[in-house]
């Protein structure tokens, strides 16, 4: 992956983490609490496919690339 593209897709990621801790928020207002801890499970699935799949591999390659 160029460098360029993989600064690009890590704002995007960053802006996508940011979102995802806005829909976090949400879900803790949810009822019944089995609605609220299906959701939480589903939406900390998503966060963390993108730590693993998006987020990590771009910072193994291009380490300045990370977020402070």
């Amino acid at each position: 992956m160029e460098k360029r593209i993989a600064s690009e897709l890590m704002a995007e990621v960053v802006k996508l983490s940011a979102q995802l801790n806005v829909v976090m928020d949400k879900i803790e207002e949810v009822e019944p609490e089995a609605d609220l801890l299906a959701m939480r499970r589903h939406a900390c699935a998503v966060m963390a496919a993108c730590d693993e799949h998006l987020f990590r591999p771009i910072v193994s390659r291009y380490p300045e690339l990370e977020p402070h």
